[in-house]
């Protein structure tokens, strides 16, 4: 099981051109996580919401839910999701989600 936090911490060294699949598929998933909707030219609708910013941390969790299983789905079909959590830094009031990945599936697209 592979897990991918929304913290940015595996874009830090970004790979634009990964050892394997399985690190490009994790790479995908971390970018999604880290963009916020409306900011990808000519793909507005990749990555999460911005208008959650200053809501309430479970009404963000909620809603977080939904999209992002919608969004690995349409972007990143070979990422299963078994579980999403999230991580709260009371300091900033950044909430993190953690994708849980149950496989891979790097076979055929």
């Amino acid at each position: 099981m592979d897990i991918v936090r929304g913290d940015g911490s595996l874009l830090k060294e970004i790979d634009l051109a990964p050892k394997n699949e399985h690190q490009e598929v994790l790479q995908n998933v971390a970018v999604i996580l880290d963009t916020v909707q409306g900011s990808c030219p000519m793909f507005r609708d990749f990555g999460l919401p911005g208008s959650l910013y200053g809501r309430p941390q479970n009404v963000v969790e909620s809603i977080l839910v939904g999209y992002l299983y919608d969004q690995i789905e349409e972007f990143e079909p070979r990422a299963v999701v078994a579980d999403i959590q999230f991580e709260h830094n009371a300091a900033t009031g950044q909430t993190i989600p953690i994708i849980y990945l149950q496989e891979v599936d790097t076979d055929n697209e």
